[in-house]
């Protein structure tokens, strides 16, 4: 349905760019127009007007790095650092959690990014989680959102053995699942192994092939922590990102998490080859595995985006809090009050993004020719969003995912004030709540609860 996103007293149409009372013309999936609100008005009269008189309008987020089916263990186990909670609470989790819960928590934890104004994510399905990446990928596409669903693999894990594949079976599985999955234009199968210590080198190689094959996306989490920068040095590389690059399984599909523990020769590594690092900034400090170079990385002409990583790790789908949390990382970390401004980090939450979904000069902007992934952000008689002065620094610094009004994919809501036109969320959440927390408590050793 063709529509007119009206009077906003500020548009974000990027980074780069906000207009003062102006109006988005939507013409099914795309933008097609933004301009004043006034003339917008008098030359499009019979288009269906959407009041957003009281809201900023901004460009949809995109989370360049989760773990959503991690919502079925929100809030556990994280005083153990990186190593000891994937040991002790997420291992024994996905062992323990059906297909059904997978589903219905994938359809959760897209509400929980609708309602926090994310339009696009990556869900990376590693360890145990990897049997029900289908159940996943299912769920997402009768909710609308924009994702890629990258199934992981496993062939030397030393945390346990018992998800270890052989490599032809694990490189089957994911062939299977990009073939059965691939077609859909929101909803994408891709390839994820979780990093350089759950596969032998050579499985690693065949799976970055079989993307190349498939034109799909290849995930990988590297230098998130010192241990594994420690275990890049025992064969011999100076890092993880170094590692990679030998092995060949680095370039523009590649996508790399966290890289906290990088070097800066890593970094024109990354540039060099195109790859993409997404930045986590709140998981990294829940799980205390340090600090990144992000600004080291933008100078090297790196591409970085943001994500919020799983909501085991950080707990919560609030791009808003991942921005603000980024920029004042760095600035407390190098002193430097103006080592990164808000405009950047809000590039790296939105058109940054793009890429990762495979959406390049698409998507991330309220310019027209753009996907109609537009975010309303409550202002009027919203005492935390006011005084406005520049919306960007508005969002940024005092902006939170509970201020969204609405959610808006490809011309169409699927969030609106407090509705979930795509989503049936009271029924997940019972489901969640009687059939996974049990199935979660039982394998965690933890009492469960009456409701």
């Amino acid at each position: 349905m063709d529509m007119l996103l009206h009077n906003s007293p500020w548009v974000i149409q990027g980074h780069d760019r906000w207009l003062r009372n102006a109006s988005v013309l939507v013409v099914g999936d795309t933008i097609a127009e933004v301009g004043p609100s006034t003339d917008m008005a008098a030359r499009h009269p019979h288009v269906e007007q959407v009041d957003c008189s009281g809201e900023i309008l901004m460009p949809g987020f995109v989370n360049g790095h989760n773990h959503v089916y991690e919502i079925l263990c929100r809030g556990l186990g994280k005083d153990a650092g990186t190593e000891g909670w994937l040991r002790n609470t997420i291992y024994p989790t996905n062992r323990a959690l059906t297909a059904e819960d997978f589903y219905h928590g994938a359809l959760l934890g897209a509400a929980d990014c609708f309602r926090n104004g994310t339009t696009g994510l990556v869900s990376q399905l590693t360890n145990f989680a990897r049997f029900h990446a289908d159940a996943e990928l299912r769920a997402f596409r009768t909710t609308g959102i924009r994702a890629q669903v990258a199934r992981g693999a496993s062939t030397a894990s030393t945390i346990d053995p018992l998800e270890n594949g052989a490599p032809d079976e694990e490189v089957a599985a994911i062939e299977a699942f990009l073939d059965e999955w691939s077609g859909h234009d929101r909803v994408t199968p891709a390839v994820g192994p979780s990093g350089l210590f759950s596969c032998d080198p050579d499985t690693h190689r065949r799976l970055k092939d079989l993307a190349k094959s498939r034109g799909a996306k290849y995930f990988t989490h590297l230098n998130e922590t010192r241990e594994q920068m420690e275990l890049a040095h025992e064969h011999g590389y100076p890092g993880q990102i170094d590692w990679a690059y030998q092995l060949g399984i680095l370039d523009r599909d590649t996508v790399v998490a966290h890289a906290v523990w990088s070097t800066q020769a890593e970094f024109e590594l990354i540039a060099a080859t195109g790859a993409q690092i997404v930045h986590n900034p709140v998981s990294n400090m829940v799980l205390s595995s340090g600090v990144p170079k992000v600004t080291d990385m933008l100078r090297a002409g790196v591409r970085v985006s943001l994500g919020t990583d799983g909501p085991a790790s950080n707990d919560s789908h609030d791009m808003f809090a991942e921005m603000k949390a980024a920029l004042l990382l760095q600035r407390v970390t190098t002193l430097d009050p103006q080592v990164i401004d808000p405009s950047a980090v809000l590039h790296m939450a939105t058109e940054a993004g793009a890429p990762i979904l495979g959406l390049e000069g698409r998507l991330g902007r309220l310019d027209p020719g753009q996907l109609a992934d537009v975010v309303g952000v409550g202002i009027a008689g919203n005492p935390s969003m006011q005084p406005v002065f520049d919306p960007i620094a508005a969002v940024v610094y005092h902006g939170s995912g509970r201020d969204v009004s609405f959610t808006m994919i490809g011309g169409e809501f699927v969030y609106r004030d407090g509705e979930y036109p795509t989503i049936d969320v009271q029924q997940a959440i019972d489901l969640v709540q009687n059939e996974s927390v049990p199935r979660v408590s039982r394998a965690l050793g933890l009492e469960i609860v009456p409701r």
